[in-house]
Parts: structure tokens; sequence; C-alpha cells
């Protein structure tokens, strides 16, 4: 594996989750305001759902990188 392609990888996960974490922000006011307008909130918390699980998604893959750099700069990863 080629180490500085994976902090690259790692720098673009960051910012996938930091838009990801604004969009689970901006949906659960969204939520809030429906919710307090009494309109339906199905497709609202539906959404919401959608993005928290992406959200879920691009920190498990992070982890992923980050431990493919630590196994890198310990020397564990099999180059082969």
């Amino acid at each position: 594996m080629n180490r500085q392609a994976d902090v690259l990888r790692l720098a673009e996960s960051d910012r996938h989750i930091a838009d990801a974490e604004r969009k689970v922000t901006r949906q659960q006011l969204r939520l809030d305001r429906l919710r307090a307008d009494g309109h339906d909130t199905r497709t609202a918390e539906e959404m919401l759902r959608g993005f928290e699980d992406t959200l879920k998604t691009f920190r498990e893959h992070r982890h992923l990188i980050v431990m493919t750099i630590e196994r890198i700069d310990e020397g564990l990863w099999d180059r082969q």
C-alpha cells in the first residue's frame, strides 16, 4: 500500500464526514420545523435515517483507512 495515497484518502474521508454531519444537522433542523408546524414527518425522518446511515458508513471507512496507515507505520502491512 502507498501511505501517501492513504493519507490523501483520509483527508478526503474527513471532508466527506464533515459534509455528512452538516447534512444530518440540517435535516434534523428541517424535521424539527416540520414537527413544530404540525406536518407529516415520515419522509423527512426517512431522509434523516439515510443521512445518518451514510455518515456511519463514512466513519467506518475512515476507521479502516486509519488502521491501514497504522499498519503501514508499524511495518505490519504485507507489501506483496
